[in-house]
């Protein structure tokens, strides 16, 4: 018992009529009718929520609970089981419900309540619930959990948290309770302890109000940058101010990169010194480089395809704000615009500089029509260009797509010139594609033609992989007039293209070239096939051919060719006895040896032999 305890035992004060056992715990008594407390229960629910509401009810139960348990404590009793029973008559006494059970209570070894295990029956909570409201998906029971808390942290001086485990609102028989100290309850029930801790309105408004700051100064700032790349982009910078731009008002190094992680563009403080391919994201997301480092990325769309990214490097380990994001995404969808605008400039470009070259080819243009156009499209006549024609296998199971493939072809063609700021132009002309060069920018980024007719065929291949590509390469003329010829030497090349010879300039074949500008392949072959069609069936493998050639090419001297071909004379004469009997010929007949060398070099140009 304690020290100021009244003289009254707890077990008589239950013998008193109500009125007089509730006034010997309370000074004075206020009626609540229920009805009243369910209305107040809605109000607040509709003004302050499901949480706050619970929250008050629990805590004015703990707080009566408490009230009573201090009282009960200042009284005569025996043991705790006193105290402990006393708390169900008292519940009772209040109204809160009509019975409660105890069904199973325990201690441990050094007499400290473990659990105990309780029937409310006849809640008010309950019956109020389902009498204005379809059953309830969670307990309602909240003043009863709060008072039954508050009663037994008192009387056992310990913090002891009351959990409904069945609820009457929820469609059950009756309602159930477990009675635990804090400690026993698992992290999920522990949770529920902040119901019985008094927050501040105020301090919450405060928090509340701070946060709408804090995201009023997101936007405030959020809207000042899009402004800037509004105005950047109206001014038609391109994506080095928008990314200079970006750094300058966040703080943040930012690049821009294609679909294939090639850098585009950085900002001045980009440093990337780290891999990007496998940091693929189909939104905004924030991926971790290194323990100290970061990048904050999101895609920029283009044509319904992810078409690169724009990122944030972050250093420090510092995480990225909901303004940085808000910030990429407007900078992505920037970049986007930016990206539409250069493919919608690009593509009226290519369209005029196609249509006028297509014009030159076809003889539409007098020689001041030419100078006026090439003028207005910023092209110099009187420079030096070459040309090159561009073939491709055709798939025949898909012929409907090969317009749209050379399209795409095309469009692949103009932006590796623009990306190497280089001044030419294509065109489509009899399913191949024609493209010009004016020399001196060429000149400024490759050492020789072969050497960039090689990278830009990688460049295709990587991207259209079921086509082989074959080029025809002409010489260099003295200004737009010859471009005509310039395309007709491109054809000749291309009529000595081989599965092993994919790039032809016209100036390595020789005499042959005018063999090969005749556009009836059949007559070429019948020209050969008079020449040394004997002699090519006789000789499958091609030793007297390649005999003959050397013949000729060591100027018909018997000597000079056997010290070539390092064989003995006699064997040599004995060839060209047999050579000269196939082909029906006299070796030192220099009018037809010249027609046999002339089909020879057209089957070497061919490939076949």
């Amino acid at each position: 018992m304690t020290a100021d305890s009244i003289d009254m035992s707890l077990k008589d004060v239950f013998k008193l009529p109500k009125e007089e056992t509730l006034n010997t715990f309370h000074k004075r008594m206020v009626s609540i009718p229920t009805t009243a407390l369910e209305m107040l229960k809605e109000e607040l629910l509709e003004s302050m929520g499901e949480e706050r509401s619970k929250g008050i009810f629990i805590r004015y139960g703990w707080h009566t609970g408490m009230s009573d348990g201090e009282k009960v404590r200042s009284m005569e009793w025996n043991d705790k089981m006193d105290l402990i029973n006393a708390g169900p008559k008292l519940h009772i006494l209040h109204g809160y419900l009509e019975k409660v059970e105890v069904n199973d209570i325990r201690f441990d070894a050094d007499d400290n309540m473990e659990y105990i295990d309780l029937s409310w029956y006849n809640s008010y909570e309950a019956e109020g619930h389902l009498e204005e409201n379809p059953e309830s998906p969670c307990p309602v029971c909240h003043t009863l959990c709060g008072y039954a808390s508050g009663y037994l942290s008192a009387v056992l001086q310990k913090t002891i948290l009351v959990n409904e485990t069945e609820c009457r609102a929820m469609g059950h028989d009756h309602c159930k309770a477990l009675c635990m100290p804090l400690d026993k309850w698992g992290e999920e029930h522990q949770n529920e302890y902040r119901y019985y801790q008094s927050a501040s309105m105020i301090k919450e408004l405060d928090a509340v109000t701070a946060k709408l700051k804090e995201e009023r100064d997101y936007l405030s700032k959020g809207n000042q940058v899009h402004r800037k790349l509004i105005e950047e982009l109206l001014s038609k910078q391109d994506l080095q101010n928008i990314l200079n731009l970006l750094e300058r008002e966040t703080g943040l190094p930012a690049f821009i990169e294609d679909g294939g992680h090639r850098i585009v563009r950085q900002s001045e403080g980009a440093v990337i010194d780290f891999e990007l391919k496998g940091l693929d994201t189909r939104t905004t997301d924030y991926m971790e480089i290194s323990a100290d480092s970061g990048l904050l990325r999101t895609p920029i769309y283009f044509e319904n395809k992810i078409q690169g990214y724009c990122s944030f490097i972050y250093k420090g380990g510092e995480p990225p704000s909901e303004l940085d994001r808000m910030i990429i995404d407007q900078a992505a969808l920037t970049a986007s615009i930016i990206r539409l605008n250069e493919n919608i400039k690009i593509n009226t470009e290519q369209n005029i500089r196609r249509g006028f070259l297509n014009d030159v080819l076809d003889g539409r243009l007098d020689k001041q029509e030419l100078y006026k156009y090439a003028q207005y499209m910023e092209i110099d006549p009187d420079a030096n260009y070459w040309m090159m024609t561009l073939e491709r296998n055709i798939n025949e199971d898909e012929l409907s797509n090969e317009v749209e493939t050379t399209e795409t072809l095309i469009r692949y063609i103009t932006l590796f010139f623009r990306e190497r700021s280089m001044d030419a132009f294509a065109a489509q002309k009899s399913n191949k594609i024609v493209i010009v060069m004016e020399c001196s920018s060429f000149k400024r980024i490759f050492s020789s033609r072969d050497t960039f007719i090689k990278k830009l065929l990688k460049y295709c291949s990587a991207r259209l992989k079921d086509y082989k590509f074959f080029v025809g390469v002409s010489s260099t003329s003295n200004g737009l007039e010859e471009l005509p010829l310039l395309h007709k030497e491109t054809l000749t090349a291309l009529n000595a293209k081989s599965a092993s010879k994919q790039i032809i300039f016209y100036e390595e074949l020789g005499i042959e070239s005018v063999l090969f500008q005749i556009s009836d392949d059949q007559l070429i072959n019948r020209f050969v096939d008079n020449q040394v069609g004997r002699l090519l069936k006789e000789n499958p493998d091609l030793e007297l051919v390649n005999t003959l050639q050397d013949y000729i090419e060591n100027g018909m001297n018997i000597n000079a060719t056997a010290k070539a071909i390092s064989m003995s004379i006699s064997g040599l004469r004995y060839r060209l006895g047999k050579i000269s009997e196939i082909l029906e010929i006299e070796l030192d007949d220099t009018k037809n040896l010249f027609s046999v060398y002339m089909a020879l070099n057209i089957l070497k140009a061919q490939g076949k032999i």
